[in-house]
């Protein structure tokens, strides 16, 4: 292992590393929260650049894709970098392309600095999940992921109505600052906690070694079904969550506050899911992903119907949580495990999916939403859940994660 750019894996031990391990998903929830953040601040961006809001919303088409060149790109380029080192400096870089932001005199370079922003994230997401990789064994992943994966759920209770809360006190520059604040002290965290012993890189980087790499990524079956199932559920997930808001608004004549504070149920599920991830391992990784992905090919279809009726809303968010959890948390850990030696440039690929995904689905979701109503969007997206279950169904056995824990 001193010879593939890979820190040694850690046998199981992540809570050997506990300082690490929190950092870590809080530099999830930092970073993550960005995409959930832009959203409900765009009109006050457009009123403050004097543009349309829908003219702003090209911060989240910049942010996204960016994110998802950046993260391949990264994630080969840095393979021979400690993961702590990679996910420092992506935070840093976050950090200071907000806090730029919040100066910006001209629309323009705001979408520059957003740009820098998605690199940032690119780089620091991937690294973050595979350090849950680093610091446990395949049989504890499941367990170690939910950990840091909880990260998002962070991100959608706490990050992004605290966001809001100062965009409407202050104004949206400094929340972007608070945002910024948050991630300098995540990195300052990172950068001080105990790590595991760290590899001896491989020598100089050339181009042809990352093209080597990258091929060895893509021309595994294991890691192009798993990527293409992550790409699927991403983009159906998106294409709901795209236009719940509005839908939830006009069914039940709620304002903004109000609709946030019930979609933040949806958080609650995904808290309590990867904080409790340990069943993921007992009962295996590729079985726990299917089964997510069949009940959100339901779920899917029935909270579009269920947006008028609150309490059955809030039901459904909170089962949305649970079950979009468990496939994250599922996938993520089968990730780490195809082609190991370069479990960073895979967990790149796994967020560069997950991007490419919305970007795919958005247009599709968007025609349906308009011509045919919420509902349609819910079926197209049940049907793509159900159809991904199908295909991680033949992952390899190799590395599908099934094998039980065993007592000590």
């Amino acid at each position: 292992m001193a010879n593939s750019g890979e820190p040694p894996a850690a046998a199981g031990d992540i809570d050997g590393y506990p300082l690490l391990t929190r950092a870590a998903m809080l530099a999830v929830a930092t970073v993550g929260a960005t995409i959930f953040a832009i959203s409900p601040l765009l009109p006050d961006i457009a009123q403050s650049f004097a543009i349309e809001p829908g003219h702003a919303g090209l911060l989240l088409t910049v942010y996204s894709i960016v994110l998802a060149l950046a993260a391949p790109i990264v994630g080969l380029t840095a393979k021979q970098l400690p993961r702590s080192r990679v996910i420092v400096g992506g935070l840093v870089v976050f950090a200071l392309a907000w806090l730029g932001a919040g100066q910006a005199q001209c629309f323009e370079l705001l979408l520059a600095l957003a740009a820098v922003a998605g690199a940032a994230t690119g780089t620091v997401l991937p690294a973050a999940y595979a350090l849950a990789g680093d610091l446990s064994s395949y049989e504890q992943r499941g367990r170690a992921v939910g950990r840091i994966v909880s990260g998002w759920s962070i991100a959608i209770l706490l990050v992004v109505p605290t966001m809001a809360f100062a965009a409407q006190l202050i104004d949206w520059r400094s929340a972007f600052a608070g945002l910024a604040l948050a991630a300098l002290g995540c990195a300052l965290a990172i950068a001080l906690a105990p790590r595991p012993a760290q590899a001896t890189p491989a020598g100089p980087l050339v181009l042809a070694a990352l093209v080597a790499d990258l091929r060895a990524v893509l021309s595994d079956r294991g890691a192009r079904l798993v990527l293409a199932v992550n790409l699927i559920d991403m983009g159906a997930f998106y294409g709901v969550y795209a236009f719940l808001g509005s839908e939830l608004r006009q069914a039940n004549g709620w304002d903004s506050g109000l609709t946030g504070l019930v979609i933040a149920v949806y958080g609650v599920g995904l808290l309590i899911l990867t904080r409790n991830a340990g069943w993921i391992d007992r009962i295996g990784k590729e079985r726990s992903g299917v089964m997510a992905l069949c009940g959100l090919g339901a779920l899917l279809v029935m909270l579009t119907l269920l947006v008028g009726i609150p309490p059955l809303a809030l039901a459904s968010l909170l089962c949305w949580g649970l079950l979009q959890g468990t496939f994250f948390t599922s996938i993520t850990a089968l990730a780490t495990e195809q082609v190991v030696r370069l479990r960073g440039v895979m967990t790149a690929m796994l967020s560069c999916s997950t991007y490419v995904g919305v970007t795919l689905f958005t247009p599709g979701t968007a025609w349906l939403y308009q011509h045919f109503g919420f509902y349609a969007v819910g079926i197209a997206c049940g049907l793509a859940c159900v159809a991904a279950a199908a295909l991680l169904t033949r992952l390899p056995i190799a590395t599908r994660g099934n094998r039980p824990v065993l007592p000590p």
